[in-house]
């Protein structure tokens, strides 16, 4: 998955990160061991997101994280997640079953980190 762009409309300027998705497509059998990385360019300080899709509950938000090193929750049923790095978070699971059949998506939303503590923002997905 790959989103870039820079646009001006009525005079802001809005912020398109880049996500990729690696690898970008993967189809695995009962029982194989699940590691997707997710990268972002565009900002420094992104939240990073790990989204379900499935057929009969459309999009779950599952997986968050705010900073290194952590993610809430850090796992649910057999998925996991890490945010090694400030521009990276993982989706892993040791074994996948036929239950687990979905697509998952990483999706991130800037965040800026303010040079002083008096003019901090916080945004939201």
């Amino acid at each position: 998955c790959f989103i870039s762009s820079l646009a001006q409309i009525n005079g802001l300027y809005l912020i398109l990160l880049q996500v990729y998705q690696e690898p970008k497509q993967l189809i695995l059998s009962h029982g194989s061991a699940l590691k997707v990385s997710c990268f972002v360019n565009g900002t420094d300080y992104p939240n990073l997101y790990w989204y379900k899709w499935t057929q009969a509950a459309g999009f779950t938000l599952v997986f968050s994280s705010l900073s290194v090193g952590s993610v809430d929750p850090k796992s649910k049923d057999q998925f996991k997640s890490q945010r090694p790095e400030k521009l990276q978070i993982t989706l892993e699971s040791d074994g996948v079953g036929e239950r687990d059949s979905a697509v998952w998506y990483c999706a991130a939303s800037p965040h800026s980190v303010p040079e002083q503590l008096l003019s901090c923002t916080k945004t939201t997905p």
